[in-house]
């Protein structure tokens, strides 16, 4: 006999989570990812900027490297950030600057890099799981990686994750719009056709793809003529994020600060320090220019107080962690209509209250553009769902949900698994994309 046929897996890479999943006769399987957990969050520390890696005769990443063992992925990285914020290098969220305009190419080739790495973690726990070699991988991407109408950057996305997906050791690689690959899922459980409107809110993209899915279709593998509109723009469950930190936190920093001359402390300072997806607002935050400026405002304050609490972040190199903290505060207002944000690490026992209510006044744009975003897949469509179907983290939040139901009146809102429906439907395509 010979050695078995290397596997295939669906591969999610989030902007918030990344998962695996491998499809068969018996269904889908999700992998887990460490720890007994099928998402690993999408975190990368390494013990500096300039990190380097081994690599093979074939130019893949070597795993058995001691340059790519010192890396440490999701909850890990989480913690040596934590731990020392001022030592290594920590990543959030790599995939918000794929495509991203701008970028010099060393700081591209590092995230391509950085990309291939996690790429490769994912990949190592799918083969332990499975026992197999795995070499094929369809991947999850979204509607348009950077702007609305970002072909060149969506192309440059593309080739970006294409080449981390080589460094990783995949030797096939394929790419399915998320929101198509949760339409994928929805259409497996199905026993008759339907017209479906998917609705899906990541941490870095809202993607719409309204699709004609049933059980005479699922088959096929070209489904460009199922899908009847699509949608989507780089705004996520980061946005919302940050937008609540400006209402809810960032006025305990100092917002608004009134210097004795009469005007405010500028805005930039704080609009860089919560932009973590943003590469060059950090490297402007926490360069040396900016230090000394916000040290020369800290003595024109008529109350300085709150102003030396952003002060503090900033020596701690504390955005990251502030802006999970304002992200655990809103997961927790899905299910509460407040809860707390503890800066206990900015000054002792400080904690501050965060609503439901502040939630919604700080997502106003952004449910506009997710309206938008609605309304062009449905026109593009020319005619009506008859159901709309969510998927991502942020489509769990109650003003989500409210505000579609407004929208769509009517229509049957359901929830899928927030956090499988793509990567489920990503390993029944690869199926059938790389069946033998």
């Amino acid at each position: 006999m010979g050695a078995p046929r290397p596997l295939s897996i669906g591969m999610d890479y989030g902007t918030s989570h990344c998962s695996a999943g491998h499809a068969d006769g018996n269904g889908v399987r999700l992998l887990p990812m460490g720890e007994g957990r099928t998402l690993v969050a999408s975190l990368l520390w390494a013990p500096s900027v300039s990190f380097e890696l081994g690599f093979d005769a074939q130019g893949c990443i070597r795993s058995d490297d001691a340059r790519f063992q010192a890396l440490a992925f999701g909850d890990d990285a989480l913690q040596r950030y934590l731990d020392a914020p001022e030592r290594g290098y920590y990543v959030k969220s790599p995939k918000s600057f794929l495509g991203a305009p701008g970028l010099l190419p060393q700081v591209r080739e590092r995230f391509v890099r950085l990309v291939g790495a996690m790429m490769l973690n994912v990949r190592l726990h799918a083969e332990e799981a499975l026992g197999q070699s795995v070499t094929a991988a369809v991947v999850g991407r979204p509607v348009n990686f950077q702007g609305p109408q970002g072909s060149v950057e969506n192309d440059t996305a593309l080739a970006m994750l294409t080449q981390a997906a080589t460094l990783a050791g995949f030797e096939a690689v394929d790419f399915l719009f998320e929101p198509l690959a949760a339409a994928l899922e929805y259409e497996a459980r199905l026993n008759a056709e339907q017209r479906v409107l998917v609705v899906d809110i990541g941490g870095g993209t809202t993607d719409c793809s309204f699709v004609i899915v049933g059980p005479d279709r699922s088959a096929r593998l070209d489904r460009g003529q199922d899908v009847l509109g699509h949608s989507g723009e780089r705004l996520g469950g980061n946005d919302y994020d940050q937008a609540l930190a400006l209402l809810a936190a960032v006025p305990e920093l100092g917002w608004q600060a009134e210097r004795r001359r009469g005007l405010p402390v500028p805005n930039h300072y704080f609009v860089d320090a919560i932009s973590i997806n943003d590469v060059n607002a950090q490297a402007r935050f926490y360069g040396a220019s900016t230090g000394e400026r916000l040290e020369v405002l800290a003595q024109e304050l008529r109350d300085p107080g709150p102003f030396e609490r952003f002060l503090r972040l900033r020596d701690q190199r504390g955005s990251y962690r502030l802006l999970r903290g304002i992200e655990q505060a809103k997961i927790g207002l899905s299910e509460a209509a407040e809860t707390s944000l503890n800066l206990g690490y900015l000054e002792p026992s400080l904690t501050i209250p965060v609503t439901r209510d502040a939630l919604l006044a700080a997502s106003e744009t952004l449910l506009e553009h997710l309206a938008s975003s609605v309304s062009e897949a449905l026109a593009q469509g020319e005619s009506a769902p008859d159901v709309v179907y969510l998927t991502g983290g942020m489509a769990q939040s109650p003003i989500v949900r409210d505000h579609l139901n407004r929208l769509l009146d009517g229509l049957p809102v359901l929830d899928s698994d927030h956090f499988a429906s793509v990567t489920e439907g990503l390993s029944l395509h690869a199926a059938r994309r790389f069946a033998a």
